[in-house]
């Protein structure tokens, strides 16, 4: 539940602090006083949509700020699933802290347990902390679509893994007729394609590109091969300073070790020296022979630049045409070709795979469908139960089921009916309830709703427009009943709901120091009295005061019966 919202500087409020009960809280005041604006600062602490707009005129930033606590092992649970991996940084021991701020400019920065998360974050786990419904809600449970899931909050677990099924396979069976259509679509361009791809492994086939490999060793030869004439002549001056006419370096370092071998015959001490002379002479002749081969190498071929230069002019065109990664291409250019060769034998592995699919489809659809009915009854009776509490005795409501096109939803949509009167006849929700009667069939199927997480939070924001008397404090019951399992707010004009709250709130307007302001603070006793005495006449006076003394007979002052 939520235990206490802080907000600072959204529009009229520039400091505000609710704390909040279990059960059911009342947050009344004067049209336009601001209670909205509470509703609207939980939505942005939640994840909703931020605008700058919101920030207090004069100020730099706003912040919201609110503590929910929830049973035992429930915040670990909802953190996990709703943060993934970023759960294991947030601490939710003491109550889990969700903080927003959104400045001037419009950045907006949000926090829980202190960590830095995504907005997406927070809202993935405010739509599981608290379950808001306002005017618009209303609005939305006449389309099919909403119904339809409505419904599925009450499918058992076989039926609720069916959904799941069908709609996985329903995307795989999909992507397989789309591709089998792809392949259909135009043989002619299939053919068309076949020659061209057959001209273009042909033509790599035959070129042989050796990769990237191949072009850097051809460009390291055809940069010595075209300045040949300056290697010829530094090789044959290198050769010739060893071994040149005339005698070279290796035949004076030959000469050197014959002295010094003679010599060493009386002078053992040059026995080393003539040693290294001696592996001086022999790498000198393994030089002068690595030197006389380079040269006959360079000399051999005279027509090898243009060879290597026309090879390498025809891996670089080849690269220009398909890419820089050339066998890349050409694997693909093959399994390409391979697989529209064999068109006929696709086609058919598709077809089979796309028909066992939708035998599978079938089976699956039927057992959801079945699911489906299951859950209408056990929906069409829990609501028909709620609305004879809530003054709508004579009203009818009933989930049917209408047939639709097999599709990633199952065969079947939710239409809500309902007849108003006896003898009238049974028309869809959409075509026939009036602004009080959504309020209050919104409401029971809330209050037959079982799936809402434990703690969490319903948030009810002027929903009870159009209703009044006894209808009134019928849905102020049911609230209450509703507060009973979860935390329930409820923003309401209707002294009949306030006063079956177990905490009550008053928003209003102030001027301080020339400028207006939103207060909030918590009534009791005598305040909560007057604040009823209000609502109940516009007015305060004995009347109205003897009228607010009525509606809280029998209740305490924390406001339990």
């Amino acid at each position: 539940m939520l235990a206490e919202i802080s907000v600072q500087n959204v529009a009229l409020i520039e400091e505000a602090t609710l704390e909040l009960a279990p059960g059911l809280n009342a947050i009344t005041g004067e049209t336009g006083a601001g209670k909205t604006l509470l509703a609207t600062s939980l939505q942005m602490l939640l994840g909703g949509r931020a605008r700058a707009e919101a920030v207090r005129a004069g100020a730099d930033r706003a912040t919201i700020e609110g503590t929910f606590f929830l049973p035992d092992g429930v915040a670990e649970k909802m953190l996990s699933e709703s943060l993934g991996d970023l759960a294991e940084e947030i601490d939710a021991g003491d109550g889990l802290v969700l903080r927003r701020t959104l400045t001037r400019e419009g950045r907006s920065r949000c926090f829980i347990g202190g960590v830095s998360v995504p907005v997406k974050a927070l809202s993935s786990l405010g739509v599981r902390l608290v379950s808001y419904h306002g005017q618009r809600d209303q609005a939305r449970l006449v389309e099919p679509a909403a119904q339809t899931n409505i419904l599925d909050d009450f499918l058992d677990a076989d039926a609720l893994r069916a959904k799941g099924d069908l709609a996985g396979l329903w995307a795989k069976v999909e992507g397989d007729r789309r591709e089998l259509a792809e392949l259909l679509s135009s043989s002619e361009a299939r053919v068309r394609e076949v020659e061209f791809l057959r001209y273009q492994v042909a033509e790599l086939e035959e070129a042989g590109h050796g990769g990237e490999a191949e072009v850097t060793e051809l460009t390291r030869e055809r940069d010595r091969l075209r300045n040949v004439t300056d290697l010829l002549a530094a090789a044959a001056a290198a050769s010739a300073a060893l071994s040149g006419e005339g005698g070279g370096a290796a035949d004076a370092v030959a000469r050197a070790g014959s002295e010094l071998e003679r010599a060493a015959r009386y002078d053992e001490k040059l026995l080393g020296l003539e040693g290294r002379i001696a592996g001086l002479s022999a790498e000198l002749e393994d030089v002068a022979y690595e030197l006389a081969s380079y040269l006959n190498d360079l000399e051999a071929d005279p027509n090898r630049l243009e060879v290597v230069e026309d090879r390498l002019q025809v891996l670089r065109a080849l690269e220009r045409k398909y890419g820089p990664d050339v066998e890349s291409y050409l694997e693909e250019a093959r399994a390409r070709l391979l697989r529209l060769e064999n068109f006929e034998e696709e086609t058919a592995g598709l077809e089979a795979r796309i028909s066992r699919g939708e035998a599978e489809l079938e089976g699956i659809a039927e057992t959801l469908s079945t699911g489906r009915g299951r859950a209408a009854e056990e929906l069409s009776r829990k609501v028909q139960d709620n609305l004879g509490d809530l003054n709508l005795g004579g009203t009818t409501f009933r989930a049917e089921l209408l047939p639709v096109a097999l599709g990633p939803g199952g065969r079947q949509r939710a239409e809500f009916m309902i007849r108003t009167n006896p003898g009238e006849p049974e028309l869809p929700v959409r075509k026939y309830a009036s602004g009080g009667e959504l309020s209050r069939v919104m409401l029971a199927i809330r209050l037959a709703q079982g799936r809402v997480e434990p703690g969490a939070t319903y948030v009810f924001d002027e929903v009870d427009a159009g209703i009044g008397g006894e209808t009134a404090t019928a849905v102020g019951h049911k609230l209450r009943e509703l507060g009973a399992r979860n935390q329930v707010l409820t923003i309401t004009h209707l002294p009949q709901i306030a006063s079956e709250a177990t905490s009550h709130v008053v928003v209003q307007k102030a001027e301080t120091d020339g400028r207006t302001t939103t207060q909030i603070r918590k009534v009791e006793d005598e305040e909560r009295r007057r604040e009823l005495a209000r609502m109940l006449s516009g007015r305060v006076d004995e009347a109205s005061l003897a009228h607010a003394r009525e509606l809280l007979v029998g209740q305490g002052a924390d406001g339990s019966r």
